[in-house]
């Protein structure tokens, strides 16, 4: 029995490592927070290291292992993708062991269901955190319920172990622990009803929080400097209800729509160019209906445990919502990542607590089949996703263009180190991208206050159409420097520099519309438009390649 136990989690590990290295080696290279990891991790000066991390709004853990990564296997793309392939395989154990806890059957779909899962596939070839979080809170869920269950030294110390190590990965994760941490001492408390084990047992809570609270003051600087920072994350996108449901069928379907900005509405996946959207409908509302109807299922079982973790998921995810609405962060799913776990666990037992054989057996047949047809042959899969901002796209329109080595290239929105990693020649970059537009666009070296007010302040600006202080600013730095026969290239990322200047005029002109469209778009799109226009007269366009989410124009003086 044993043995065919291993056989069984032994097949589900196989068809979770086949998923996780499909399409493992992106083309597109990586994109602008993957590139991030790789940059602060390879910083050679720990002190620097230290300093960048500072800089980043995430917290240490993830770079120092990734750092020991890179030493022993190297930094090539491959490689920095399989360190998110190792935790996201090891999960799926920590995902069964943690189902069995219920029952054999529980564990079997939630080992399963983790193999399957688009979210854990995707970020299991991302070079960033989540895949290594997912397992912490896989560890943190599983030493919740063996406490609850057994409350041991042991299984206590794990469980603060595993939270530990999810504040020390997650700038969030110091919230999900608390939540976490105190509920389950209540809910001991309670289960316990103050009887002598209580008293036992609080010392050894107070004995190892402590090193917890330790750690914790450890990285409060880094906490202050994240929770004071001037920089707004939702400058590209705004608050929708929408993002609370795209987060949940993130999480329970196999269709990834906020992996970073879901829609505004959810009739723009329903509907598409006035027609239904059969595809969502099936791999999307079908199994999330059926998702939903098993966690009702296990809350009607009224098992306590399930219960109670489902209260710190619910908790945590109510304070993302809080922070999003407030703009601290942009409701994307990864940032909630902690309660995934628990949300399999208790889909998993929701649909085998099912007491019908026959409705148990058709939901778990449709739920999974739904799942792996996606998986399988969608091109929207999470392993075919294309990281469309990936440099190494951007790069390859640079080096396979007629620019000579030395010519000056324009890229706007992100900074020039993060293309160095694929270019083979030197170019003389200059960037106009998002954390010093304010300085060049609107003479403000406030950037706070440009990303915050900016949008109201410079209406008027932005309605100006050619812009003066653009204008002038081409011709100072790079049409009176050029002689006839030199080029330029400008690069710019479509998907925030889509707004032709029609587009922004009407945008402008309408309240409502200005109101819910993103300054990052109307500030990147104004840009790209007058340099275009300011380039019209005086050059002439030798090449126009798009690669991903890039556009590179060549341009030649006359």
């Amino acid at each position: 029995m044993r043995n065919n136990t291993f056989f069984k989690l032994f097949i589900i590990l196989i068809i979770a490592f086949l998923l996780r290295v499909w399409f493992l080696d992106k083309p597109e290279g990586l994109w602008n927070d993957e590139y991030i990891s790789w940059l602060i991790a390879s910083e050679k000066d720990l002190a620097k290291m230290i300093k960048e991390i500072f800089s980043n709004c995430h917290m240490p853990f993830y770079y120092l292992y990734l750092r020991i990564w890179m030493t022993i296997f190297g930094d090539n793309d491959l490689s920095l993708r399989i360190s998110s392939v190792i935790p996201s395989l090891i999960s799926i154990p920590v995902i069964f062991l943690t189902g069995k806890e219920f029952n054999k059957k529980t564990a079997y779909l939630a080992a399963f269901f983790t193999a399957i899962s688009s979210f854990c596939i995707y970020f299991a070839q991302e070079v960033r955190f989540y895949s290594l979080l997912f397992l912490f809170s896989s560890l943190s869920v599983l030493f919740f319920v063996r406490f609850y269950k057994n409350s041991t030294k042991k299984n206590f110390i794990f469980f603060i172990i595993a939270n530990a190590l999810i504040i020390s990965t997650h700038t969030l994760g110091i919230i999900y622990s608390f939540f976490n941490i105190s509920l389950l001492i209540y809910f001991f408390y309670e289960k316990n009803d103050g009887n002598k084990q209580v008293k036992k047992y609080l010392p050894i809570f107070f004995e190892y929080i402590l090193p917890l609270g330790v750690l914790a003051l450890i990285l409060s600087p880094l906490l202050y400097s994240i929770a004071v920072s001037k920089n707004l994350s939702q400058f590209w996108t705004n608050f929708s209800i929408s993002k609370i449901f795209f987060t949940m069928t993130d999480y329970f379907t196999p269709v990834q729509t906020n992996i970073s900005n879901s829609p505004e509405n959810i009739s723009a996946y329903l509907f598409h160019h006035n027609e239904i959207n059969v595809s969502f409908i099936i791999f999307a509302i079908f199994p999330f209906i059926i998702a939903l109807f098993a966690v009702f299922n296990a809350i009607r079982n009224k098992n306590n445990i399930l219960n109670n973790m489902l209260s710190v998921s619910l908790l945590y995810f109510l304070f993302v919502i809080y922070l999003s609405l407030i703009g601290r962060i942009v409701l994307s799913t990864k940032y909630s990542c902690e309660i995934y776990p628990t949300l399999i666990i208790i889909v998993a037992y929701g649909l085998s607590a099912i007491k019908k054989d026959t409705l148990r057996n058709i939901l778990i047949i449709i739920y999974f089949s739904l799942h792996i047809f996606y998986v399988l042959y969608s091109p929207e899969a999470a392993e075919r996703l294309t990281r469309n901002e990936g440099q190494r796209a951007a790069a390859k329109l640079i080096e396979y263009s007629r620019l000579k080595e030395g010519d000056i290239v324009i890229l706007t929105y992100y900074d020039s180190d993060k293309f160095e990693r694929y270019l083979t020649k030197k170019y003389e970059f200059h960037s106009i991208n998002k954390f010093n537009f304010n300085n060049i666009m609107f003479n403000n070296d406030d950037y706070y206050e440009t990303i915050k007010l900016g949008k109201y302040i410079y209406k008027n600006d932005l309605k100006k159409f050619p812009n003066q202080t653009l204008e002038d600013y081409a011709k100072i730095h790079f049409i009176s420097r050029l002689k006839k026969g030199d080029k330029i290239g400008l690069i710019y990322l479509n998907n925030v520099s889509f707004l032709s200047n029609k587009n922004i005029q009407k945008i402008i002109a309408d309240n409502n519309a200005y109101e819910k469209t993103p300054f990052m778009f109307i500030v990147f799109s104004t840009l790209k438009n007058n340099l275009m226009y300011s380039f019209k007269d005086e050059f002439k366009i030798e090449s126009m390649t798009q690669s991903g989410d890039w556009t590179l124009i060549v341009y030649e003086k006359k």
